[in-house]
């Protein structure tokens, strides 16, 4: 039976790091026997410029006409036909897919988990689900998407989302497990004190069985400085079209505007109380899920209860001064008169 290893996300937790190694290193794999494919579930091309990031037609199938029995046909058409086409090439090989969005539990999970529940008696899959400390994934999800549209200081907006139960990766974990079997998914979790930087890609790698490849991290995992990101956070109605417009952050990043590798936007008490809010949660992901990992990260993940008082200076950004704003402000539409125009001149 074809070995079929899917990268299922979650989002915010290396996904991209992920899918630029199975791209740079898309001749090594093969020649170890890996056959990895892009986001349209093509083969990655040497050239590096195949698409990746989320599964599109998948969202489009989600979204478009039809009940639920015909959805339910057309990704395991979609998902069945591109492994069994990829594995004339595979002889035997691993085939590997990585898509950002395949953890969504939105109201038609049941689609996607029963397309691959489907896949599992076609393929030998295994399903590889990365789950980040959930203080730290709240931090990376407010800088990617929340501060476009959000007006909350991240503290506030952090806080709301965890007292609402997210992010939820135990809810994520024991749908996949039931969906395909508890044996068929691999979920690894995120940490400073067990698995960071390369040591994840490294980690990947394995469970691949690729060795020697560049499984180093790129500068998109870099966080942007604070100031920055609070400028933007400030004039966020002038500066972005919605939560995924990227065009300021990678004019930034080519400036190299990065922050330290110890720069934080959450304080250490908001951080508490997240943990704290989601301690339950935490523990049982781990228990089920993570069992080799749960003595290290415990203490990390599941503070001991008890609710800390949040420090009175970090529940709120700092705001410029009336002059400052005001100049702030003619930076900020500057900057959008810019990103107007590169707009203009890509397409024409």
């Amino acid at each position: 039976m074809q070995k079929v290893v899917v990268h299922v996300g979650a989002p915010k937790v290396a996904s991209t790091s992920i899918q630029s190694f199975l791209r740079r290193n898309a001749s090594g794999l093969r020649e170890q026997g890996i056959y990895p494919l892009d986001a349209s579930l093509m083969p990655i091309k040497p050239d590096r410029i195949s698409p990746m990031g989320p599964d599109l037609q998948f969202e489009a199938i989600l979204d478009g006409a039809g009940s639920v029995q015909e959805k339910t046909a057309a990704l395991i058409d979609r998902y069945c036909r591109a492994f069994e086409a990829e594995s004339r090439n595979a002889k035997g090989g691993v085939i590997v897919w990585s898509a950002k969005n395949l953890t969504r539990l939105s109201a038609d999970r049941s689609i996607l988990l029963a397309a691959f529940g489907e896949v599992a008696r076609r393929f030998d899959l295994e399903v590889v689900l990365y789950v980040r400390r959930p203080d730290l994934w709240l931090e990376s999800y407010w800088k990617q998407f929340a501060l476009k549209i959000s007006r909350e200081s991240p503290a506030r907006w952090a806080l709301r989302r965890a007292e609402a139960g997210y992010p939820d990766f135990l809810a994520a974990a024991r749908a996949w497990a039931e969906a395909i079997g508890r044996q068929r998914i691999a979920v690894r979790p995120v940490d400073p004190s067990a698995l960071w930087g390369d040591n994840l890609l490294l980690d990947f790698a394995a469970r691949l069985g690729a060795a020697g490849l560049d499984c180093s991290m790129t500068s998109e995992n870099r966080m942007l400085h604070p100031a920055f990101l609070s400028f933007c956070h400030r004039h966020a109605n002038l500066l972005f079209r919605g939560p995924h417009d990227v065009r300021l952050f990678d004019w930034a990043e080519a400036a190299g505007l990065f922050a330290r590798s110890d720069a934080r936007i959450f304080g250490a008490s908001v951080r508490q109380r997240i943990l704290e809010l989601l301690a339950d949660n935490n523990r049982a992901l781990l228990m089920q899920f993570c069992p080799a990992e749960v003595s290290a990260l415990i203490p990390s993940w599941c503070p001991a209860s008890g609710r800390v008082e949040i420090a009175s200076g970090d529940l709120d950004l700092p705001q410029p001064a009336r002059v400052r704003k005001q100049v702030e402000r003619a930076i900020a539409w500057g900057l959008a008169q810019g990103l107007r125009v590169q707009g203009r001149l890509s397409r024409a």
